[in-house]
């Protein structure tokens, strides 16, 4: 064959074999519905580690850490004739064989490699590593501002608003470790009503609290924090679950703004790891064991708060040491086109991934287990179809094998002794956890303590020691005692410099109290530990093409005369864009009364809070409304879920 035969229109094979084998950028070509690597560059071949026996291996066995990630999901989709493109993704992959997954980031283009007869053959990956890139410019923000003043900067007043509102800081325990990932949905200058909270009960308990409200903007982020507010009330008192639960659903029911919110609450003894969870309208937690398998709280929602359903029941199951609880709200599994169900069992697959993952040190992914489930989660399943309309919150809480036992030390009454102490102390300062800037708080604060022993308690030739006790507590209080069993030699005349010591140390703990005995003094500092919750804007995702084009998405609407009324179908999205309008043309289809009213949903997309408003809303204003949905619709498991289901259930309504 030559240049000119018709057969290889794009040239000479020979010379476009070699041109592939010094492509500057990855490809990969698969074939079949096994997607059987037939194709793959140096570039790509080196990027995984050289295996053997690549070629021809379905590409699921051949690369198999990359389950979970949401890559194999993207090339079946491809099989559907969707085009996906991603930017700066990040990849865990095993590149030495050693169980060790090691950290890229790659732009890539994922689309359907077609027969002549058009029918989908197969796949063609093509993509760029991104990390350098990506690792350069993560330096630059980092010298210029942190990811939080950005955000802040970008967000507006809105934002800012709803910031305020959510906790700074979530605690700091000896037996569980909690974080807390927000993600602003798309439009990043409009707050959603999401909210979360970690509190301390008085018995020792840790409440885990998510919840979503209605809406968009400053209204809903005000009753967002007014949520928050009655419900972190209701815990501190020492009310238990239930009583929690009927406090906010009492306070929706007379409250426009809170109304048809959903909440989910668990109450974990970290003693015992008994876990209490009630729900209304919201998703069940989902448990993730030390073997990576991820199993849901069977936990049965009732209504949304506020809309007379009956009282939550409560749930209890039994955490292992080693267990991680993730709560999220119902954003996280929301995807147009797609159930519940499916949204689910993406979450599942990535956060036991996340777990089960081995990754080389040199990754940027927090060491922290409940922090790398929360952003590897994030990102995975925010890189899926459509990106997210949606905020999203997760908080995750592990529980940890055994807690960090209390430091004990006895040291001599001398300066040498400082620099033990301190080794000692910055080691178990960071083994419960506390940040850089806390743990320098209170080490020098030690220091100073230990310091005013040494010097002032004994005289110079009385050899002598001074002991050091730090403890967390279960309220997330870090306890440092430092005890001599000298007396405080009185000042030298004229001396201006005693008492700073002391000064100094009040300005570092949150609470000194100095007690003075004959036996010796002890001085006593409290200071709250708080780890920080990871407040974003809407990341960079891969844009889809293909049969579901749904990132840009119009609603549409058809109305139609039937011998049992008139139906409403409803096709594209129902959000805080939408809904409004769908209200309008709801009422106009509803002109004149007298005939049922059904609304067909078996089209719609995305099904989002503000739509599930407007249909509580209308079921009381409209006694002849019904709504019609396919068992397969993505806004079924949405109607069951936020208490609608009555509406499916009226006469001539098909389920």
């Amino acid at each position: 064959m030559t240049e000119s035969d018709p057969r290889w229109p794009s040239g000479d094979p020979d010379g476009l074999l070699d041109a592939f084998e010094q492509f500057p950028g990855f490809v990969w070509v698969f074939e079949g519905p096994d997607l059987r690597v037939v194709a793959a560059n140096p570039e790509v071949r080196a990027a995984v580690g050289n295996r053997r026996d690549l070629i021809g291996t379905p590409f699921k066995q051949a690369v198999p850490e990359l389950a979970g990630q949401h890559i194999f999901e993207l090339l079946d989709q491809a099989l559907l004739g969707i085009r996906t493109r991603g930017y700066e993704q990040r990849i865990l992959t095993d590149r030495h064989g050693d169980g060790r997954l090691e950290e890229s980031f790659y732009t890539f283009d994922i689309a359907p490699w077609r027969a002549s007869d058009t029918s989908v053959r197969g796949v063609i990956v093509q993509a760029v590593d991104a990390t350098d890139v990506v690792v350069a410019r993560r330096a630059a923000e980092s010298a210029a501002a942190t990811s939080e003043q950005r955000y802040r900067h970008a967000a507006g007043l809105i934002l800012e608003l709803q910031r305020s509102l959510l906790p700074d800081t979530l605690p700091v325990l000896p037996r569980v470790q909690v974080a807390a990932h927000y993600l602003v949905a798309d439009s990043d200058l409009v707050a959603g009503g999401d909210w979360f909270d970690v509190v301390t009960l008085p018995d020792g308990r840790v409440a885990l609290a998510v919840g979503d409200v209605v809406g968009h903007g400053a209204a809903a982020a005000a009753a967002m924090g007014q949520l928050r507010a009655v419900a972190l009330q209701a815990l501190r008192s020492g009310s238990s679950l239930p009583q929690v639960l009927a406090a906010l659903d009492d306070f929706a029911g007379h409250t426009p703004a809170t109304r048809a919110a959903t909440t989910c609450i668990a109450m974990l003894d970290p003693t015992t790891g008994t876990l209490e969870v009630a729900s209304h309208a919201h998703p069940p937690p989902l448990l993730i064991d030390t073997a990576g398998v991820a199993t849901w709280v069977p936990v049965v929602p009732t209504g949304p708060l506020g809309t007379r359903s009956d009282p939550a029941a409560v749930h209890t199951a039994a955490l292992k040491a080693g267990d991680v609880v993730l709560l999220y709200t119902d954003g996280l599994i929301e995807r147009p086109h797609h159930s519940l169900d499916d949204g689910a069992r993406a979450l599942a697959a990535a956060a036991a991934a996340a777990r089960h993952d081995t990754l080389h040190e040199n990754t940027t992914v927090p060491d922290r287990l409940p922090d790398r489930i929360c952003t590897l989660v994030a990102e995975r399943l925010t890189l899926a179809e459509g990106g997210y309309r949606d905020d999203i919150t997760l908080l995750a809480a592990h529980l940890l094998p055994e807690p960090v036992p209390p430091l004990r030390l006895t040291l001599p009454a001398d300066p040498t002794a400082l620099r033990t102490l301190r080794r000692q102390a910055t080691d178990w300062l960071a083994a419960i956890d506390a940040s850089a800037h806390e743990a320098s708080d209170l080490i020098h604060a030690l220091g100073e303590a230990a310091g005013n022993a040494i010097e002032h308690a004994y005289s110079s030739d009385t050899p002598a020691t001074f002991s050091v006790d730090a403890t967390l507590d279960e309220q997330g209080v870090v306890h440092l005692c430092c005890a001599d069993r000298g007396r405080w030699r009185p000042p030298a005349p004229n001396s201006g410099n005693r008492g700073r010591g002391l000064a100094m140390i009040r300005g570092l703990v949150d609470q000194l109290d100095a007690i003075r005995t004959d036996a010796g003094t002890n001085l006593h500092m409290r200071r709250r530990l708080g780890k920080p919750t990871v407040v974003a804007g809407a990341a960079t995702r891969p844009t889809v093409t293909g049969r579901h084009s749904s990132v840009i998405e119009e609603m549409s609407t058809r109305t139609l005369d039937t011998p049992h009324g008139r139906t409403l179908e409803v096709h594209g999205p129902i959000d805080m864009t939408t809904a409004e309008r769908l209200h309008a043309e709801i009422l106009q289809a509803n002109r004149g009364g007298g005939l049922p009213l059904t609304i067909d949903l078996t089209a719609v997309s995305h099904l989002s809070s503000a739509g599930v408003r407007l249909l509580h809303r209308l079921a009381g204003d409209m006694a002849d409304l019904r709504v019609a949905v396919s068992p397969g619709a993505p806004a079924k498991a949405v109607l069951i879920l936020t208490g609608l289901q009555e509406l499916m259930t009226r006469p001539d309504a098909r389920s």
